[in-house]
């Protein structure tokens, strides 16, 4: 009877009951999650390596201790360990942005795409590689840093554009981002028409 009087109550003054996780549980429990997923990644491949053999190895290599001889600690130090956390540090940072545009724009269907952004690092990768700036690269950084010079320009001219006026609405951010995104990707598309290579344009 409580139960249903409170159901009633909760619809009349429309208020809704949200539980969360507390935040340290939560923290742990995705500190585990992390850990075993790199140890699965580290684990499996063309040759497996037990899950023990693998913390084996690691631990050693960070005490200082020799390592055995074989083929193992060749494996799982020197290629899959640096894979799984570069790998680990890539989604990471994904995760980060993607909820920091979100926020932003202040919808949870935003992305890349649809600020623009994506179509500015491909014209920045597109452009180094038919004007031929890939091999000097921008400020060093090759055909990656063209890439993200030209989606961080892009940002830079839809938060610009968006800000006109002096107000801000994530309404005009997104036509911006769409409208520019649009200009850019058919002058990435100019530049692979214009290119004479066959293997540039490839």
């Amino acid at each position: 009877m409580f139960s249903v009087l409170s159901v009633s109550r909760r619809k009349r003054t429309g208020t809704t009951e949200s539980r969360t996780l507390p935040a340290g549980p939560l923290a742990a429990a995705l500190a585990l999650a992390l850990l075993a997923a790199l140890t699965a990644a580290v684990s499996w491949g063309s040759t497996s390596i037990p899950p023990g053999e693998v913390w084996g190895v690691v631990g050693r290599r960070l005490s200082g201790a020799a390592p055995r001889p074989g083929t193992d600690d060749l494996i799982v130090w020197q290629l899959r360990v640096p894979r799984a956390l570069l790998a680990a540090l890539v989604g990471a940072g994904l995760g980060v942005v993607g909820t920091a545009v979100q926020a932003l724009v202040r919808n949870p269907l935003a992305d890349p795409y649809l600020l623009g952004i994506s179509n500015g690092a491909s014209l920045g990768a597109v452009a180094a590689i038919v004007l031929g700036a890939g091999a000097g690269g921008v400020l060093g950084l090759g055909l990656s840093g063209a890439a993200f010079a030209g989606a961080l320009a892009t940002f830079g001219l839809v938060w610009a554009v968006a800000r006109r006026g002096g107000g801000f609405a994530p309404l005009r951010l997104v036509l911006a981002g769409v409208a520019i995104g649009q200009f850019l990707s058919g002058f990435t598309s100019y530049l692979v028409l214009q290119a004479g290579d066959e293997q540039q344009t490839h």
